[in-house]
């Protein structure tokens, strides 16, 4: 008995649990039901287990293996060569590349409204790089010149490359570019970003990364030249403004003189109307500011409007009273500070000259630090879900819009606050001024008035021109925002596709298909593939009888028969005619575990059946009772298997006279006991065919054969019907000592063997164990997952090499 098979019990102690009166029948004799090894009982993964299933059908796995890997070469290699071209461009990203000698604050608003020098930030660059427009001038340039350098057509213009060579459309082309376009930027640290297309021609590729360069840089120079054309615009309009208001006040300032003879004024008076003039002067380009931020305002508010109603009005209430007040102080101390410098110029370079020019100059700087802080608040708040809150987050294109025409809005209400603060300073001290020349006679103040008139629109007049001057300068000098670094450059070689790359991904595809198709077919597997699946119903493995039919191919030469003592037996019947074997070992060692596993029973009756025909019962019964005889006792084989007799045929007796004859014709037990050609067997064979089997079987003269043949004999071998197909057998099992289970390798199913043990059971038949016949060891689930089974026959053929 196989030592792995004892079990300890529950109090702890190694005695095996089915020992009774001081003998050991172990878990190969109780009558416990079996377990089930599919039961689920124990989830745990046996990872030997699966190694070996693994191993077991490595055919198939290899199999498998092979073939998605070559397909998945051969896919790779009727893929057509892909090439790639990259090109790479410098965007100097700066927050305003625009400025001028005149107002620095009118040059912010410019630059807010029109986008006058604004710099060039590179995420905005590469949207733009990306966009329909920019595909789009790509398109028509490779349109109109569609010819490679090799002279072929650009691939990227065909319907359908290789096969249809007709035109695409202008919109299929564009869509094809923006797709095939790969914009990154090459590192965080600098403001380079790289271009790169892929395209089965080498040719094409060099082409549109060039032709992509050039027109980004055409765009970009026109966005530049276009931003500045409208505020070319603007200043156009106000310089005119401001020139017809020059030339009137000029005209209204000389008739006056001439109809008054009146040239000259008081240093005082002449003084007050300096201050006012510079309060005019500053109004008039507040004013200017003001239509300019408002316009830029209202524009911000329009694109607001359309993602979202109230989103503008939500946005306004951002700017605090806390900012206007702030911003309205700021601007009563520059308006003062500008009249101190307009009455003592030598301020600018000398500060210290005056003790109230110098708190001014401090005071502003508080304010003004002030009124950062503030606004840095307005726009760093993490308001963002007020206003985006209803947009998903897949929606990150209009998301980043609002973002941005948040921050703009933002800036330019705190810009137009501040505007509005300076009017108002402005207009109070117009006021003030107005009053004092209020005072003065009527001649004198209306020569004030249009000297300070002329003055004031003299002044906005320069200021604008010089603006316009500037402007036109800034708008003739305008390039794209890009420069290039390194141009698309022909490839030498294909970029993919990646031949080992798709290999190595077939080969893994057919690894997890292959550990898929093997598990599927080891769980469908029901087969008896080796003894392992056996013991695990709780009964032992008696015997693995090898494959006989190399065996017999190799010592008989394939025949089927041979002559035994005047008779012509099976030679399936190994023990009796080559006892020196390795079946013959194999049916040796069946005898010693029924005989030697329980020294404190007697099987005096034997009953050999299977779960279904053909699985070799008695193959098994004839050997048995030679290997039986061996050891000197006396053995009768009977066949009770009246509808598919065989036992007959292996032993080369007659079928008749038999069982029928002996309960139907009354012939003697002498006359139906035939002495076999092997020494101590004798056998009884089934007799003439019958119409009811069962009732011979199971009749109460059967019963009573037995009896007497167990006082004749030493051992009764019963070959029976298959009892998982035919259960004639079963009041003889119920009452023999012991019944054998023979299993046929890879034949026998688990759920067929099943279905038999339960049957045995239920008439309380004792089981002995099983017989696998048909084994091949190499084939079998044992030869990789246990340590305790080998190949017999081939230890059996190696031990005789070396005798």
């Amino acid at each position: 008995m196989d030592p792995k098979n004892t079990s300890i019990n529950s109090s702890g102690s190694n005695k095996h649990p089915g020992r009774k009166n001081g003998s050991y029948r172990g878990e190969y004799y109780n009558s416990e039901p079996f377990p089930n090894p599919q039961s689920g009982e124990n989830d745990e993964i046996d990872l030997k287990y699966l190694f070996s299933v693994l191993l077991r059908y490595k055919y198939w796995a290899l199999g498998i293996i092979t073939l998605t890997t070559a397909v998945a070469m051969i896919y790779a290699y009727t893929l057509p060569p892909v090439y790639e071209s990259t090109g790479t461009v410098l965007i100097q990203e700066e927050r305003n590349s625009y400025s001028w000698a005149g107002s620095a604050d009118l040059n912010s608003i410019l630059s807010n409204s029109f986008g006058v020098g604004a710099g060039s930030r590179i995420v905005n660059e590469i949207q733009v790089m990306q966009s329909r427009k920019v595909a789009e001038e790509i398109a028509k340039t490779l349109i109109d010149n569609p010819i490679m350098e090799n002279g072929e057509v650009l691939p990227i213009l065909w319907y359908n490359y290789p096969d249809d060579s007709t035109r695409a459309s202008l919109d299929a082309v564009t869509r094809r570019i923006q797709n095939r376009m790969q914009i990154e930027r090459t590192d965080q640290e600098t403001d380079i970003i790289s271009i790169t297309y892929s395209s089965p021609s080498p040719f094409e590729v060099a082409r549109l990364v060039n032709t992509t360069i050039e027109t980004y840089s055409d765009v970009s120079a026109k966005q530049k030249r276009s931003a500045a054309s409208a505020a070319l615009e603007f200043l156009a309009e106000e310089r005119e403004k401001a020139q017809e208001e020059l030339r009137e006040s000029e005209e209204a300032l000389r008739d006056y003189m001439s109809r008054t003879n009146l040239v000259q004024i008081d240093g005082q008076t002449q003084a007050a109307i300096d201050r006012l003039a510079e309060l005019e002067s500053q109004r008039q380009q507040v004013q200017v500011e003001r239509v300019s931020v408002n316009s830029s305002i209202d524009s911000y508010e329009n694109q607001l409007e359309q993602i979202r109603p109230g989103l503008a009005d939500q946005l306004a209430e951002n700017i605090s009273g806390q900012l206007e007040r702030a911003q309205f102080r700021l601007a009563e101390l520059r308006t003062e500070r500008d009249l101190l410098i307009q009455r003592n110029p030598s301020l600018r370079q000398n500060p210290e000259l005056e003790p109230q020019y110098a708190s001014l100059i401090e005071e502003i700087e508080t304010v003004r630090t002030q009124i950062r802080d503030i606004t840095s608040n307005v726009l760093d708040a993490d308001d963002t879900d007020v206003y985006i809150g209803f947009l998903d987050d897949e929606d990150g294109g209009v998301t980043q819009r609002i973002i941005e025409l948040r921050r703009n809005l933002i800036e330019l209400r705190i810009q137009q606050s501040q505007l509005d603060a300076q009017q108002d300073v402005l207009d109070e001290r117009i006021t003030e001024e107005n009053a004092f020349l209020d005072d003065l006679p009527d001649n004198m103040i209306d020569l004030a008035r249009l000297r300070r008139d002329t003055q004031v629109n003299e002044e906005l007049f320069s200021a604008i021109s010089e603006q316009f001057t500037q402007t036109q300068l800034w708008e003739q000098t305008q390039y794209g925002s890009g420069r290039t670094i390194d141009a698309g450059q022909v490839p030498d070689f294909p970029a993919g596709p990646n031949r080992l790359l798709i290999s190595l991904i077939g080969f893994m595809i057919g690894g997890v298909v292959s550990v898929g198709f093997v598990v599927g077919k080891e769980s469908f597997n029901q087969s008896v593939d080796g003894s392992e699946k056996l013991r695990k119903t709780g009964h032992p493995v008696l015997a693995t009888i090898p494959d006989m039919n190399p065996y017999i191919k190799k010592r008989f030469n394939g025949k089927d028969r041979v002559e035994v003592e005047g008779r012509q037996v099976s030679t399936s019947w190994s023990i009796l005619i080559d006892s020196v074997s390795p079946l013959s070992e194999s049916y040796r060692r069946l005898h010693n575990n029924i005989i030697y596993a329980d020294p404190d029973k007697e099987f005096k009756t034997i009953i050999v059946t299977s779960p279904k025909m053909s699985e070799g019962k008695t193959t098994v019964s004839s050997n048995l009772a030679v290997a039986l005889a061996e050891s000197g006792k006396k053995v009768v084989v009977v066949d009770t298997d009246l509808r598919r007799p065989a036992l007959h045929g292996l032993m080369g007796e007659s079928r008749e006279p038999g069982l029928v004859e002996l309960f139907y014709d009354d012939e003697d037990l002498s006359s139906v006991i035939k002495p076999t050609a092997a020494p101590g067997v004798h056998a009884i064979t089934t007799g003439r065919k019958i119409n009811n089997p069962a009732a011979v079987i199971q009749s109460a003269k059967m019963r009573s054969l037995l009896e007497e043949l167990k006082k004749k004999y030493d051992h009764v071998v019963l070959d029976t019907a298959p009892y998982g197909v035919i259960t004639d057998a079963a009041a003889l099992m119920k009452n023999a000592d012991g019944v054998v289970l023979t299993t046929r390798f890879k034949g026998t199913k688990m759920n067929e063997l099943f279905h038999t043990i339960e049957n045995l059971n239920r008439i309380h038949a004792n089981i002995i164990g099983y017989v696998i016949t048909g084994y091949q060891h190499s084939k079998s689930a044992d030869y990789y997952y246990t340590d305790y089974t080998y190949d017999s026959y081939q230890a059996y053929e190696e031990y005789h090499e070396k005798v």
